[in-house]
């Protein structure tokens, strides 16, 4: 505190105290604050509190002080709630975005498969239909052959035995 001040807190003047409805917040506020008042503004002249009214009327402009005091910082505190829960409200409505734009890419993706697995599906009937078939030529390819071979034994068994037969017969 510098020379020539007192705090806010000491008995100020009459003037200075009467806090009735036409006096405005800062000058209420001087009263119950650190603030320190120069000794030129506290009159020597002016009578200090002194009845009971006016110490009744300060310590209700002191409650009614805090009252304001507490209205103002629960606005101010409701104002800050509001700013979180909007910012709150643009990172859920941002989350949201981009969770509807992985959906729309994942279903395009899934669309996608859908269509390969279809086209491989088909390719791989058509391939089991070409196996088959294979099988089958392969089947009757065997089967001339066991039967081509058949007829070449008998052929040659015929072929020896006539052979055996003539050289017997000579």
């Amino acid at each position: 505190m510098q020379p020539g001040e007192i705090s806010g807190n000491h008995s100020l003047p009459h003037e200075h105290q009467n806090l009735d409805s036409g006096t405005n917040f800062t000058n209420r506020l001087l009263l119950n604050s650190q603030v320190h008042v120069p000794f030129h503004m506290v009159s020597p002249n002016k009578p200090c509190l002194s009845t009971k009214e006016e110490t009744k009327e300060y310590q209700l402009s002191a409650v009614n002080d805090r009252r304001l005091r507490r209205i103002i910082s629960n606005r101010e505190s409701a104002r800050r709630s509001r700013i979180r829960k909007k910012k709150q409200i643009e990172e859920l409505q941002s989350q949201v975005d981009q969770l509807q734009t992985i959906n729309h890419q994942l279903g395009q993706k899934l669309i996608h498969l859908l269509e390969n697995k279809h086209r491989i599906l088909e390719e791989n009937a058509q391939l089991k239909k070409k196996v088959s078939t294979l099988h089958m030529v392969l089947d009757d390819l065997f089967s001339c052959l066991n039967n081509l071979e058949d007829i070449t034994c008998n052929t040659s068994q015929q072929h020896r035995a006539e052979a055996t037969n003539q050289s017997t017969l000579s």
